[in-house]
C-alpha cells in the first residue's frame, strides 16, 4: 500500500515539475514569473576598462587629425542676482542640438584633404579626468584626458575643442540674465588645443572667436571673452528645460559655434 501511494504521488507531481522546467514561453503572451524557467546564471560584469575598449572603433587606416569635442551637448541657464548668493545655475542636456557633431564637422571643413577622425569617449571617462586645475600646469587635465581617450588611434595630431570661460561668470554654452536687464545674453565660448600625436606636446591653442583677438574687439564685441549675442529677455526660459525646444537658442548657439570655429581653426591647423 505504501509503494502504491508513493507511485501515485510521483505521477501527480511529475507533470508540474516537467512544465516548470521545460514548458516554452508563448510567443504571444509573456510567461508569468511563477512559471518562468530556472534563471540563467548571470555572466560576470566586464570591468569598466574592458567595456570602454569594446566600444572603441577599430583603427580604420591613416589618421591625420583626431578630434575630441567636449561641447558636451550641455546648455547652462544662469540667473545672476544683486549679490552672488542669489545666483542660480541649471544644466540642461541638449543632445538634439548635435553640438559635438558640429565641432567635428567644422574641423573637417577647416582641414580639406586630410583624414579626420572623431575620438569617442564616455561621460564616465570625462568625469574621471575632471580634476582641479593646477596653477603650475593649467593644460595638464586636458592633455591627460586627450592622451587617455586617444590610446590606440595613432593620429598625427589631436584637436581638443572644449568649453571655456574668461573674466565673467558665464562659462561654455548657455544663456544668462542679470537683474533688471531688458536683454539676456546667449553665449558659446569654446577653446581649441592642438597636440602632437606622438608626444602630446601642446602645439597651438586659442579661444574660438568670431572677431579679431584685439583689446578693442574684445571690449566691443566679446565682453565675455568669447562669442555672445544679446536677445530679448523674453527668450530667457521660464524653466531650464524649456531651452531644449527653443529654436532661437539652438540656432543662435550653432551659428556662433560655426562662425567662431571657422575663423579660428584654419590658422591653428595650418602646417
Amino acid at each position: 500500500m505504501l509503494r502504491v501511494a508513493v507511485i501515485a504521488f510521483l505521477v501527480v507531481c511529475a507533470p508540474i515539475s516537467s512544465f516548470a522546467q521545460t514548458q516554452p514561453a508563448s510567443s504571444e503572451t509573456p510567461r508569468p514569473a511563477a512559471l518562468a524557467a530556472k534563471p540563467t546564471a548571470k555572466k560576470p560584469a566586464r570591468p569598466p576598462e574592458a567595456a570602454a575598449k569594446s566600444t572603441r572603433p577599430a583603427d580604420g587606416g591613416a589618421c591625420q587629425i583626431g578630434v575630441i569635442p567636449i561641447a558636451g551637448n550641455l546648455f547652462l541657464v544662469e540667473t545672476f542676482g544683486l549679490i552672488r548668493f542669489a545666483d542660480t545655475y541649471a544644466r540642461v542636456a541638449v543632445d538634439g542640438w548635435a553640438l559635438d557633431e558640429l565641432v567635428v564637422a567644422r574641423v573637417r571643413a577647416a582641414a580639406p584633404g586630410m583624414s579626420v577622425r572623431r575620438i569617442p569617449f564616455t561621460k564616465e571617462e570625462l568625469a574621471q579626468h575632471r580634476k582641479p586645475v593646477s596653477i603650475f600646469d593649467s593644460d595638464a587635465n586636458i592633455r591627460e584626458f586627450a592622451q587617455y581617450v586617444s590610446r590606440g588611434m595613432n593620429c598625427e595630431r589631436y584637436v581638443v575643442v572644449h568649453r571655456h570661460g574668461a573674466s565673467q561668470p558665464e562659462f561654455g554654452i548657455g544663456i544668462s540674465k542679470r537683474p533688471f536687464a531688458k536683454e539676456a545674453t546667449l553665449f558659446a565660448m569654446m577653446y581649441v588645443r592642438i597636440y602632437d600625436g606622438q608626444t602630446f606636446r601642446l602645439i597651438r591653442e586659442a579661444p574660438a572667436l568670431m572677431t579679431e583677438d584685439t583689446f578693442v574687439e574684445r571690449l566691443l564685441h566679446s565682453p565675455l571673452g568669447g562669442p555672445s549675442r544679446q536677445l530679448d529677455v523674453a527668450m530667457f526660459p521660464d524653466r531650464p528645460a524649456d531651452a531644449i525646444t527653443n529654436p532661437v537658442l539652438r540656432d543662435g548657439v550653432r551659428a556662433m559655434l560655426t562662425a567662431s570655429l571657422d575663423k579660428t581653426l584654419p590658422a591653428l591647423l595650418a602646417q
